[in-house]
C-alpha cells in the first residue's frame, strides 16, 4: 500500500508538472460571454496585458462547449455563491484547466488553478474593475510559481496568506475605511512605527492605475451590503510588480464586520517593526 501510494504520488507530479510545464504551447480559451462593462474591460486587459501563452476569446456556448478538453485552458469571470445564499453573491476572475473532472477523475490539482475575488455581483459601476490588469499579472506570476515548484499546483491563493516581508522597502497606503476596528490615524500608524500612509479610497485607486513605483495597497472585495455568513477577501498588492502579497478572507458577522482585522493588520506590519 506504501509502495502504491508512491507511486500515485509521483505519477500526480510527473502529470501535473506536464500540465503546467506545457501551458505555454495550448491556447488559453478568454470566455467573454457579454457585452457588459466587466465582460469589456477584461477583453482589454488580456489583449494588452497576457504574455505566458496563446490566447482567444470565445463565447460561453464555446466554454461549455470545450471545457472537458485537456488541450485548453480557460480564464473567465464567474459568479460565485456560499451554501446559505440564494443568489450569486460576488464575481471572480478564474484560472481553469481543461479536462473531465467528473467520474473518472484527471490526475492532478482540480479544475480551478487560480481563483480571486473582483467585485460584487450586483455592482454595476464597474468599481474594482481597474484591478483587472493587475489580476491579469497575478495570474500568469502565478503560473511561473508552479512551473518552478510545482506543489504550488495544489495550494491556490493560500500560498499568497503570508508574503508581508516583501512589504519591508515599499510605500504601503493604507485606508481607514478598509479596517474592521476603530482607529485614530495615529493609532493606526502606530501599528508601523508610523512607516504606513494614511490616504482616501481614491489615491489608492490611483496608485494602482498608474503603476506607483514601489508602493502597495490594500484592496477588501465583500458581496454587496456585506451580508452575515459571506466572505470578506482582504488583499495586498503591489502597484508596480502587480504581485499578491496578502490574501486572507473571513466569515462576515454581527460581531466580525468586513474589512482588515487586528490581527490582519498586526500581521501586515510585522515588517514595518526592524
Amino acid at each position: 500500500l506504501i509502495g502504491f501510494n508512491s507511486l500515485f504520488s509521483q505519477n500526480v507530479i510527473r502529470e501535473t508538472r506536464a500540465i503546467f510545464s506545457e501551458f505555454g504551447t495550448k491556447i488559453t480559451k478568454v470566455v467573454i460571454p457579454s457585452t457588459k462593462l466587466s465582460d469589456l474591460m477584461l477583453r482589454e486587459a488580456v489583449s494588452k496585458g497576457w504574455r505566458i501563452s496563446p490566447f482567444e476569446f470565445c463565447s460561453l456556448d464555446d466554454y461549455h462547449r470545450l471545457k472537458n478538453d485537456p488541450n485548453f485552458f480557460f480564464l473567465l469571470i464567474q459568479e460565485g455563491r456560499y451554501k446559505k445564499d440564494s443568489e450569486p453573491t460576488i464575481d471572480y476572475l478564474t484560472l481553469e484547466r481543461g479536462g473531465e473532472f467528473s467520474g473518472r477523475r484527471l490526475i492532478g490539482p482540480g479544475r480551478d488553478i487560480i481563483t480571486l475575488p473582483l467585485q460584487s455581483t450586483l455592482d454595476e459601476t464597474g468599481q474594482y474593475l481597474h484591478l483587472l490588469p493587475i489580476y491579469i499579472d497575478i495570474i500568469q506570476n502565478h503560473i511561473y510559481k508552479v512551473q518552478q515548484d510545482i506543489s504550488l499546483a495544489f495550494k491556490g491563493t493560500a500560498i499568497y496568506s503570508d508574503r508581508v516581508s516583501e512589504l519591508r522597502d515599499k510605500e504601503l497606503l493604507f485606508s481607514l475605511d478598509l479596517i474592521n476596528f476603530t482607529a485614530s490615524e495615529t493609532e493606526f500608524k502606530s501599528f508601523f512605527n508610523r512607516r504606513v500612509t494614511v490616504v482616501d479610497s481614491d489615491t489608492i485607486e490611483s496608485a494602482i492605475v498608474t503603476n506607483k513605483r514601489n508602493a502597495a495597497v490594500p484592496v477588501v472585495i465583500t458581496p454587496e451590503g456585506s451580508p452575515n455568513s459571506s466572505f470578506c477577501y482582504k488583499m495586498i498588492i503591489s502597484t508596480d510588480t502587480h504581485e499578491l502579497l496578502f490574501f486572507r478572507r473571513h466569515r462576515i458577522t454581527s460581531r466580525r464586520s468586513a474589512g482588515f482585522t487586528k490581527e490582519d493588520i498586526r500581521k501586515i506590519s510585522a515588517p514595518f517593526q526592524f
